[in-house]
């Protein structure tokens, strides 16, 4: 299968038209591209963090949520997709990384916790001097905490926690677009903005069932996002006086980067709406579902998310999607009791500063005139994302094809009588899983150095072979030469080679992959010798096809890489070599090297790893399979095939005994370079 670029680039372009939302944004190359932002913020703070995305649309989908460590996106979110064009979805999903960025970098979560903990007991944090009225709302409150089921306990504590998350999103959204006034900026304000747009006015959510501490949350919420409410049918109840009778404290809080001061707050908004959350607490009855309840809540009071727990467990908004299956590196709740340092590593330093100027009246006002932050590229960003999940696309239909081509031209090589009723079954990984991405790049530096010397030298050996010369036994020409005129096939023509024509070669490398191979590390050394040449040859520009296999009843061919693929995560496939079962090595063998005749390249040299003697079923062992080896290499030398047997382990006098002067060890690895690339420059020169 040969596929040229202009194909593989037009293949491309015609499937990012074809590109849905859903592809776009939940695939490796957006998460990427999120995570690249992302890590541009934090970096400095020394923070390492990993946005995952999923795209859910379900009705109690999950926005987004953080563990602290890692940032889960539901790209599917009815806030993103309610924009219309792919632009504005693409900001809207940056500004809920910049939302949980914001929780990362500024929320205090060791003061979170210390709250949450203090509620259970039926105690505020921090103390606070309260007026008789409240006194006595908070007398009711420690009576539940006291003697309620555990049902009322959680419909209390849910409340508090909506109400400081309302407060502490809006103080982390304003330190994020002060400090970061481009994409983050521009898509926590997008968000906003429709958040409150979609928003049914109070007289709807009332008419709808919704408890009274809902709907005041909708109130206070729209009103810290985008310093407005959506009142459009002009409600005029308690609820609303309610509502202005907390805004001293809300302007008070969402701006001090004290969250004791939002803790306080709460706080006093709690006991001022304790009659609505009365409501709510005397519903939930014990033999009553407590999770329908915090359900309803979570429906009715949409959220972008909610500050993350100081164990680090996710924790979703929106609704009750477990998101402990998507994030990745799940690793168990470690100890809820850390030190205090650990708990503010990565937040801005503390550091001693004067008071603050005594300035005007503060306030929130609205800012209609704000047109986004000029950041013009999105679109370019997105265009460039799309290329890279076509071409994903492109690459993946690409290795399935070549797959199905190579099992064809499995099924009609002529195996030889040695392998009748032996069946050859090709296996090539269609997806990359990223502990095989981590493990290559934790190996790989070392010896792509040895690659580099590799390089080096063969560099040297094809300029020395671009001097002019002669070429003979050609079958056309102008010079004839006299000792040629007895071939029997009419090669005796000559010419001179130019300069510029510098001979070729394509390289195959057959790895053993036996049982045996387990022993020593010898499988290890292929491994990295596969790591090696792949490396070597593409810098080269040499044609590569490393394939494994091994015999269960039938020989399993692995394909690593191979000349028509262009697919650039064949380098992570090689972490897949294994020791596996027996070696059936004359079927395997004849299948590559078949697959190298086919390639127009001059020079074709067929690099066969190995730890010893054939072994596989059906009593293919012994001299008799040795001699079907012999056979087989003598037969393809004859075609112009240049054999190389690779010896690993203590089996070298096996291999050498059926390759002759095939023979080549490599237990060394750093004798590598300079065995191959020696026997590359005696063939081209040959």
């Amino acid at each position: 299968m040969r596929t040229s670029h202009k194909e593989m680039r037009r293949k491309i372009n015609a499937e990012v038209s074809k590109i849905t939302d859903e592809e776009l944004f939940s695939s490796a190359a957006f998460a990427a591209y999120l995570t690249d932002i992302a890590e541009a913020v934090t970096k400095r703070y020394k923070r390492r963090l990993r946005v995952e995305t999923i795209y859910d649309t379900s009705e109690n989908a999950m926005i987004a949520c953080t563990n602290n460590r890692n940032i889960l996106i539901n790209t599917g979110n009815y806030i993103s997709q309610s924009m219309p064009y792919r632009k504005l979805k693409a900001e809207s999903i940056l500004g809920l990384v910049g939302h949980e960025v914001g929780h990362m970098l500024f929320t205090n979560f060791r003061i979170s916790e210390t709250y949450f903990s203090e509620l259970s007991y039926g105690r505020l944090y921090p103390q606070m001097e309260l007026s008789e009225e409240e006194q006595e709302s908070f007398t009711e409150v420690t009576d539940y905490f006291k003697t309620g089921t555990e049902a009322q306990k959680q419909a209390i504590r849910k409340a508090a926690k909506l109400l400081l998350n309302i407060l502490e999103d809006a103080y982390i959204e304003a330190r994020i677009c002060d400090r970061y006034t481009g994409r983050f900026a521009t898509g926590i304000h997008l968000n906003n903005i429709r958040f409150t747009e979609m928003m049914p006015s109070v007289t709807e959510q009332l008419t709808n069932g919704c408890y009274r501490f809902s709907v005041f949350c909708n109130l206070l919420n729209q009103y810290c996002r985008s310093g407005d409410i959506n009142n459009r049918d002009g409600y005029a109840g308690e609820l609303l006086d309610l509502f202005y009778d907390v805004l001293p404290l809300v302007d008070d809080a969402i701006y001090d980067e004290d969250m004791k001061r939002r803790c306080y707050a709460v706080n006093r908004i709690l006991l001022m709406v304790w009659a609505y959350i009365k409501e709510i607490a005397e519903k939930a009855e014990e033999k009553e579902n407590t999770s329908e309840i915090l359900q309803k809540l979570n429906k009715q009071i949409p959220q972008m998310a909610e500050v993350p727990s100081l164990n680090g467990t996710p924790i979703a908004a929106g609704g009750s999607v477990d998101t402990q299956k998507y994030i990745s590196g799940r690793t168990e709740i470690e100890g809820k009791l850390r030190k205090a340092t650990e708990q503010e590593s990565g937040r801005i330093p503390w550091m001693k500063t004067d008071d603050f100027d005594e300035g005007a009246e503060g306030g929130v006002e609205q800012n209609l005139s704000y047109h986004g932050a000029g950041y013009s590229a999105a679109g370019d960003d997105i265009s460039r994302i799309l290329t890279a999940v076509a071409k994903e696309k492109v690459q993946e239909e690409l290795s399935l094809a070549l797959t199905e081509e190579m099992q064809q031209e499995a099924e009609h090589i002529r195996l030889g009588n040695a392998h009748s009723g032996i069946k050859i079954i090709i296996n090539r990984m269609q997806e990359i899983e990223e502990s095989y991405i981590q493990q290559y790049q934790s190996v790989a530096p070392p010896l792509l150095a040895i690659s580099k010397q590799i390089q080096k030298r063969l560099q040297r050996v094809f300029k020395d072979m671009s001097f002019t010369g002669k070429e003979s036994a050609l079958l056309m020409g102008r010079r004839i030469e006299p000792r040629l005129l007895m071939d029997r096939e009419g090669r005796f023509f000559s010419r001179n080679r130019l300069p510029s024509e510098k001979k070729s070669l394509a390289v195959a490398v057959l790895m053993d992959e036996s049982g045996s191979m387990a022993d020593q590390d010898r499988v290890t050394y292929a491994r990295a010798a596969g790591i090696i040449i792949y490396d070597f040859c593409k810098a080269m520009d040499v044609p590569i096809l490393i394939m494994g296999h091994t015999d269960d009843s039938n020989v399993q061919i692995y394909a690593y890489t191979d000349f028509d693929s262009m697919d650039k995560m064949d380098r992570y496939r090689l972490m897949d070599l294994s020791a596996r079962c027996g070696n059936r090595d004359g079927a395997a063998l004849r299948y590559v090297a078949e697959r190298l005749l086919k390639q127009p390249e001059e020079k074709k040299l067929l690099l066969l790893v190995s730890d010893g003697q054939p072994a596989g079923t059906g009593g293919y062992l012994g001299s008799a399979a040795e001699a079907d080896l012999r056979g087989i290499k003598k037969e393809y030398t004859n075609k112009g095939i240049l054999f190389v047997a690779a010896a690993i382990g203590d089996d070298k006098e096996n291999i050498e005994r059926i390759y002759g002067d095939a023979f080549l060890e490599i237990s060394d690895l750093t004798k590598l370079p300079f065995l191959l690339v020696k026997k590359i420059e005696k063939e081209l020169k040959g």
